[in-house]
């Protein structure tokens, strides 16, 4: 990870905050991405901010999604009890 640092503090300063063990699992799937399509590691570079935000992204979705069903399950709970 030393090498991507920057790009870690970079996103940092733009507000994200990212644990090192999180951003070692970012930079592998990043590093998979880009093999997958056929890139070397010079495309990470460009390639790990994106992969920061997807991961953001489906954080945000996954808690929505969380949240959404805890709201439905407790007004199913509360239907049932009201029967």
């Amino acid at each position: 990870m030393p090498e991507y640092r920057e790009i870690k503090d970079e996103l940092e300063n733009k507000g994200y905050v990212i644990s090192d063990s999180e951003f070692d699992c970012i930079v592998e799937y990043a590093r998979r991405k880009a093999e997958t399509s056929g890139k070397d590691e010079g495309y990470l570079p460009l390639l790990i901010p994106d992969v920061v935000k997807e991961y953001f992204f489906r954080t945000a979705c996954n808690m929505a999604t969380v949240l959404m069903e805890d709201d439905t399950n407790k007004k199913i709970k509360e239907a049932q009890h009201n029967e």
